[in-house]
């Protein structure tokens, strides 16, 4: 994997996902400060943009919702490149929140693909977004410290599963800042004593090595994707791998 923050992104293949005229919806949440979702969250809306540049052959429709009521580093970022004349390929949103969940679908009907960046300790954005939701994508710091907020994130996600719109969401956890292969394997060790309604959390192969780039980009276009790219792939293919065990066909 290269480490420079001018690497192209590698011209991968377009996995099994959303393509269709519908919009998708993923939300990007863990019930705690400082656990990678602004990073996660724009790194795969990169992704997306490319992605569906690429297969569509037209302008992409990825957007950006900046769901923390807090920080909104989501959407300095996007002020920041915008200041600084960067042609930004993602529309992103300050999202006012209060029918966050009804924007979601009428987003996702005019097709837009959204990624959502919401807030640690907003537990009532993250009950309105997850009905909308196709994949849940719980950003992790594989420290002690991290893994204690899983519980309480899958215990409020459990809360409104059964009002989901369209029979459920795809939950992936992604390991991010890595240090070294130790931490990891204590962390998916902790992460292994975990259930969401009644299955085993599933953390993703892919892992996020804390690298300085990332904590240079705020405001910028970053060129290196290849480490999401690789996360995005990757959960693609798992949902393709679930709904073909389902026996569920997308159109």
């Amino acid at each position: 994997m290269a480490k420079s923050d001018v690497t192209v992104p590698q011209q991968l293949s377009h996995p099994p996902g959303p393509d269709g005229d519908e919009g998708d919806v993923t939300v990007v949440a863990c019930l705690k400060g400082g656990s990678t979702k602004t990073t996660s969250t724009n790194y795969l809306a990169f992704v997306r943009a490319l992605k569906r540049k690429r297969a569509k052959g037209r302008q992409s429709k990825v957007k950006v919702l900046d769901a923390d009521t807090v920080s909104q580093t989501t959407h300095d970022w996007f002020k920041q490149a915008k200041a600084d004349g960067l042609p930004y390929p993602l529309d992103v949103e300050r999202y006012p929140f209060e029918d966050l969940g009804e924007y979601l679908a009428e987003l996702r009907a005019e097709g837009w693909d959204v990624l959502a960046d919401i807030g640690g300790g907003n537990v009532t954005l993250f009950h309105k977004a997850l009905p909308q939701a196709d994949r849940l994508v719980v950003p992790l710091s594989p420290s002690n410290f991290d893994t204690r907020r899983l519980a309480p994130t899958f215990e409020e996600a459990s809360k409104v599963f059964d009002e989901h719109a369209r029979g459920g969401f795809a939950v992936h956890i992604l390991l991010s800042r890595k240090i070294s292969d130790k931490q990891s394997r204590e962390a998916r060790e902790k992460i292994a004593e975990l259930s969401f309604r009644g299955e085993p959390l599933p953390v993703l192969d892919t892992e996020v090595e804390q690298l300085i780039e990332y904590t240079r980009q705020l405001g910028k276009i970053p060129k290196n994707l290849d480490e999401y790219t690789a996360v995005w792939d990757e959960m693609m293919r798992r949902e393709a791998q679930r709904r073909a065990a389902a026996g569920v066909v997308v159109q």
